[in-house]
């Protein structure tokens, strides 16, 4: 053979070896331009079940009071209500509710008894989404609370020398306080067993409103208003009834409220699920 043949014969072996190669690559591997990348793959949908969702909690606080105003509260019951829905890609709407009513003795370095009558509630639409999931799932909302506040007290001076004691001047002061703001709140839960989850939360509102005081005229006002949660939540398999769930925590609410800030602390009991 001589070489020219030999040459021919070599580039065509050569090339057939290459045809070869190329025909064994899967579609998208011919070049590095060609190649498509597969999707990433998301587990946050695994965080909770798409579709509607309810809550509700029975809580036992007691009220304090601070700057100024410290004294004892009693122990009293209020109420939360969470409605919502979850999309498949973890997007969520929540409108949520809150209610309480309770009774607060603050002390006063004058020669004053101080009998107060405390409620308040609240109304918020959130809006929010998935930031982490696995072993681990936050969810960050962001929306506007609507809320009202009354402290109805009662003040009882106290003379001295006049018989009997505690005998003095009556004077009732009612402030009321309503307005609205933006919030946000900041959720997390974290799987210990396959029935037991750990979760957490912390809101932060800020109210823009109008502040009533008797004997005075109304004033804007601006309330922050800080919330945190923590405890267990139990997890229960109930047929058609998916993410059921019980919750046993604690919670504490701050009210910076003009004059005489206070604040909520003490235990929570809820359930969940989605439908």
């Amino acid at each position: 053979m001589n070489a020219p043949t030999r040459l021919v014969t070599g580039s065509l072996t050569t090339a057939g070896l290459f045809l070869g190669y190329v025909a064994s690559l899967q579609a998208g591997e011919v070049g590095p331009m060609a190649y498509v990348p597969p999707a990433p793959v998301s587990d946050c949908d695994a965080c909770n079940d798409p579709g509607p969702y309810g809550s509700l909690s029975l809580l036992y606080l007691k009220p304090y009071g601070t700057d100024g105003f410290e004294g004892d509260g009693d122990w009293d019951l209020g109420a939360r209500g969470t409605l919502g829905f979850e999309r498949p890609d973890g997007l969520f709407y929540e409108l949520n509710g809150f209610w309480y009513e309770g009774e607060f003795d603050p002390e006063d370095s004058r020669s004053s008894d101080y009998q107060s009558e405390i409620s308040h509630w609240y109304i918020e639409g959130l809006i929010g989404d998935n930031l982490h999931c696995g072993e681990a799932c936050l969810d960050l909302a962001f929306g506007l609370r609507y809320a009202q506040i009354d402290d109805d007290r009662r003040r009882v001076s106290i003379k001295s020398g006049t018989p009997p004691p505690g005998n003095g001047v009556s004077i009732i002061r009612a402030d009321h306080f309503e307005g609205f703001g933006p919030v946000v709140r900041l959720d997390g839960t974290r799987t210990l067993t396959d029935q037991v989850t750990l979760y957490g939360g912390l809101s932060q509102a800020i109210l823009f409103g109008e502040l009533d005081r008797r004997r005075s005229q109304s004033a804007d006002t601006v309330v922050p208003v800080t919330e945190i949660e923590l405890g267990l939540q139990f997890n229960f398999n109930m047929g058609a009834i998916q993410g059921a769930h019980a919750r046993l925590g604690l919670e504490a609410q701050y009210w910076s409220m003009p004059y005489d800030d206070f604040g909520l602390i003490g235990g929570v009991l809820g359930v969940g699920f989605n439908f």
